[in-house]
C-alpha cells in the first residue's frame, strides 16, 4: 500500500474528530468490541450517549442480522459488509453495508419509505403494533430495529442499492444523529450517502480493511489492538506471524501516540490495515513541526539502507551507548519497525502549512 494513501483517505475524512470504518466478517463478539473502540474515540457526548450506544448496537446488529451470502464467491460478488461511525462538530454518522439479494429489495424499500414518511407518533405506533402482532421476521426483528433506528435518531434511514449481479445487491444504510451548530458549523460538509458508498469503494480498490481517524491517546489504543487481534483471521497464521504483526502494530500506534505534533489539545492521525496477497500492511499519518521533518528524513533514508544485519547493528548501539533523540527514545521504535516489516519501510512527507508537514508511513508483513 502506497504511503500517499495516508494522506488522500485523511483528507477524505478531513473534518471528522473521529472516523472508524471497519471491513469484514461480523458476529456478536465483535459488537462489543467496536463499541468501546468508538466510544474511546468519541470521548462522552452526554447529550445523547445512550441513544449513540443503541445507535451504533443496532446498526451492527444489523448486518449480522439481514446480510445475505452468495452461494459462489467470486470477484464480481465478494463485497465486504461495512460498519462506520463519523463524527463531525455535535453531529454523528453512522452507516453499514451488506449483501442482500435482490428479490428482497423491494419489500425493504418500501418499509424504509414508509418509516421514513411516519411522524415520531406514527412510529411509536408502528412499532407497538409490531410488537403486539409478533411481527418477526425468519431472521428475528420484523423491522422493529429499523423503526427503532428512526426513532432514537430521530431523522430519516437513508438507503440505497448497488447492484452486483442478477441474484444480489448491495444494501448502504446510514442514520445521523445530532444537529450542527449553524453559526461555528456551517462551513462543515456534511456526510452523504454517495460521500459513503465512494469511500466504501475506494477501502475495496485498495484492499482496505479498517481505517481510523482521530485523536491517538493511549487509551484508544488497547480495544484497537484487540479488535485487528480477534478479528483479521490473525489466529490463523502461524504464531510468529501474529507475533510479529501485533508487535508491528503496537510500534506503530505508539509512535503516533507519542510523536504525532499536538495541536489544539489532540493529536491527530490516520491508521489503516490492508491486505492484499495474504499479506498485511499498516499505513500511519500524523502531523510533524516541519523543523524536524529533515532529521526524520535522513533516519528514515539511513534505515532504508541498512539490511537486516546493519539493522542489528545500529539496534544494539542504540541500546549499548543510550544515544537518544529528542524524544528520548533513541529512535529505536523506528529500527524495529524496519527489522519486522518484511518488505523497505515506505514513507512520505506532504507539506500542510508555513509550521507543519503530513509524515505517512506504510509497513508491510
Amino acid at each position: 500500500m502506497n504511503p500517499e494513501l495516508s494522506y488522500r483517505f485523511f483528507k477524505k475524512l478531513g473534518n471528522d474528530h473521529f472516523s472508524l470504518i471497519y471491513m469484514g466478517e461480523f458476529d456478536d463478539e465483535l459488537t462489543s468490541t467496536l463499541m468501546r473502540l468508538s466510544e474511546a474515540g468519541i470521548g462522552d457526548p452526554k447529550i445523547f450517549k445512550k441513544r449513540l450506544s443503541f445507535l451504533i448496537a443496532e446498526c451492527f446488529q444489523n448486518i449480522i442480522r439481514h446480510a445475505d451470502k452468495p452461494e459462489i464467491v467470486n470477484i464480481t460478488n465478494n463485497k465486504p459488509k461495512m460498519f462506520l461511525v463519523r463524527n463531525i462538530g455535535n453531529v454523528f454518522y453512522i452507516g453499514s453495508t451488506n449483501l442482500i439479494e435482490n428479490s428482497k429489495s423491494t419489500g425493504l424499500t418500501s418499509k424504509l419509505n414508509s418509516i421514513n414518511k411516519f411522524t415520531p407518533q406514527e412510529l411509536k405506533a408502528d412499532y407497538l403494533n409490531a410488537l403486539t402482532n409478533n411481527g418477526f421476521t425468519e431472521k428475528g426483528g420484523g423491522g422493529l430495529g429499523l423503526i427503532e433506528m428512526a426513532r432514537k435518531s430521530d431523522s430519516k434511514l437513508e438507503f440505497d442499492f448497488e447492484f452486483i449481479n442478477y441474484f444480489l445487491s448491495n444494501f448502504f444504510m446510514q442514520i445521523r444523529l445530532g444537529t450542527f451548530n449553524e453559526e461555528k458549523e456551517d462551513n462543515i460538509d456534511t456526510v452523504t450517502l454517495k460521500s459513503t458508498k465512494e469511500l466504501y469503494n475506494a477501502m475495496v480498490q485498495e484492499n482496505i480493511l479498517m481505517i481510523r481517524k482521530g485523536d491517538f491517546s493511549q487509551h484508544a489504543i488497547l480495544p484497537l489492538i484487540e479488535l485487528i487481534e480477534s478479528n483479521l483471521d490473525l489466529n490463523k497464521k502461524l504464531p510468529p506471524f501474529k507475533k510479529k504483526t501485533l508487535y508491528l502494530l503496537i510500534e506503530v500506534l505508539q509512535n503516533i501516540s507519542k510523536h504525532a505534533k499536538e495541536n489544539n489539545g489532540i493529536r491527530e492521525g490516520i491508521f489503516m490495515i490492508a491486505l492484499k496477497n495474504n499479506r498485511y500492511t499498516l499505513n500511519t499519518g500524523n502531523y510533524v513541526d516541519i523543523n524536524d521533518v529533515e532529521s526524520l528524513k535522513n533516519e528514515l533514508e539511513n534505515l532504508v539502507s541498512l539490511d537486516k544485519n546493519g539493522l542489528a547493528e545500529i539496534y544494539k548501539k542504540r541500546i549499548l551507548n543510550k544515544e537518544t533523540d529528542q524524544a528520548g527514545n533513541a529512535g529505536i521504535g523506528l529500527i524495529e519497525m524496519s527489522k519486522y516489516s518484511s518488505e523497505k519501510l515506505k514513507y512520505q512527507f506532504t507539506p500542510y502549512s508555513d509550521s507543519l508537514s503530513f509524515f505517512s508511513l506504510s509497513i508491510t508483513v
